[in-house]
């Protein structure tokens, strides 16, 4: 049965290279006069991903080879619309995928052997708001937050990895089922948010808070909890509307776009025009013009996917999001250490919410909130963070597998 599946994803694997083979090559073609750089961006995608997934299937035997595979399929797609848009951004990116490989292969490693490390969640508690201070203190202002911080001429948000020591708090909060401090924890939990929302990071923010709600009902199976967490929520939304210029924009422009198209609705017009252009089919690779959607390499990305691939391949797209979270939260299903599978649940949650804040965003849904799509917007820390989320769940899967084997 093993070596059925590895087959399996061995010819999912070649097919992804393949695909990224004859999408580089049209745009290759396309090019005036003719240039091999994109061909030479798929040899390098390719190797990298053969090198990942190879180098993991020997290092990490008993692995989940599908968290890898589909993302570096997200990325591929990722890769070729950066290209298609910003040469000089793609090449960038695809450093950033080589760096990110690397991290999965390292934290799946030190999750599969160290993760029996009794750590208190106080000192993830602590790391998260030290991350999440730095760019209120030292940060430069991108997109309205203040949640970046430059040095040497590369930026990064310190929330990327503040995501994940928030889950490692919560999970060891939370890991004996049930909440010794109420208020304690909610001080704690709204600490973290209270930052983001000063940083005017609101879509970071509402992820960290949604993701504490998901665990800890989870966890205790507590309805009054996630009921009052969901008032305070809708209390914390209306507050934000009237103290934040900028989410009064965004709510003014997700209920009526065309009022002001040249200003406030600018953006989310562009993404509709686009998406509607694309049709059921898309105008075709290279075909469309993306470069009228503002921000389209970081929060439009998924509208420039849907004008040249289509409905057709913008639902594709969503449909290999949905098997990664679910491969994910399948992982927290089979786990028997509660702390693990709380990471797992976190982790995998993160990813969905994230996935479906911007989605959602770019469709006109829900309001615009200024995240990022996991592996397919331009972005270092996001890529990388997003390989190390990947690593963590694979390192508890292989954990478990370990445990299974000592019996």
């Amino acid at each position: 049965m093993e070596l059925k599946m590895e087959a399996i994803y061995n010819k999912t694997l070649s097919a992804t290279a393949l695909i990224g083979f004859i999408a580089f090559l049209l745009l290759s073609l396309k090019a005036t006069p003719f240039s091999p750089i994109p061909i030479y961006g798929a040899i390098a995608f390719a190797a990298i991903m053969f090198t990942g997934y190879f180098l993991t299937n020997y290092l990490l035997y008993g692995q989940d080879p599908a968290l890898f595979i589909l993302a570096c399929f997200i990325t591929e797609l990722g890769l070729i619309m950066l290209y298609r848009i910003n040469p000089a951004v793609f090449l960038k990116q695809i450093n950033w995928f080589a760096l990110g490989v690397l991290a999965f292969i390292l934290s799946s490693i030190v999750i599969k052997y160290w993760v029996k490390l009794q750590i208190n969640p106080l000192y993830f508690f602590v790391i998260t708001i030290i991350l999440l201070v730095i760019p209120l203190v030292f940060g430069v202002e991108k997109g309205g937050s203040r949640s970046w911080i430059q040095l040497a001429g590369y930026s990064f948000q310190p929330s990327e990895l503040a995501k994940i020591t928030f889950v490692l708090f919560l999970a060891g909060r939370l890991k004996d089922g049930r909440i010794d401090k109420v208020l304690w924890l909610t001080g704690e939990v709204l600490a973290a948010v209270g930052l983001l929302a000063l940083a005017r990071d609101l879509g970071g923010a509402m992820l960290f808070y949604l993701t504490a709600l998901a665990l800890v009902f989870a966890a205790t199976s507590r309805w009054d909890l996630t009921a009052a967490g969901l008032a305070v929520s809708g209390v914390a939304a209306v507050l934000g509307y009237y103290l934040f210029g900028h989410v009064r924009v965004r709510v003014e422009a997700w209920l009526n776009p065309w009022q002001d198209v040249p200003g406030r609705g600018y953006q989310i017009v562009q993404s509709l025009f686009a998406i509607a252009q694309g049709g059921f089919f898309g105008t075709g690779l290279g075909l469309g013009h993306p470069e009228y959607i503002p921000a389209v390499t970081t929060d439009f990305i998924f509208s420039g996917f849907s004008e040249e691939f289509g409905f057709l391949g913008a639902a594709a797209l969503i449909i290999v999001y949905f098997l990664l979270v679910y491969r994910g939260i399948k992982i927290s299903l089979t786990v028997r250490d509660s702390f693990l599978a709380l990471v797992a649940l976190g982790i995998s949650t993160l990813f969905g919410l994230q996935i479906f804040t911007i989605i959602g965003g770019v469709i006109k849904l829900i309001p615009m909130t200024g995240v990022t799509l996991p592996f397919m917007s331009y972005g270092g820390s996001s890529m990388v963070m997003s390989f190390i989320s990947l690593g963590i769940l694979n390192g508890i899967r292989l954990n478990e597998r370990r445990e299974e084997a000592d019996g």
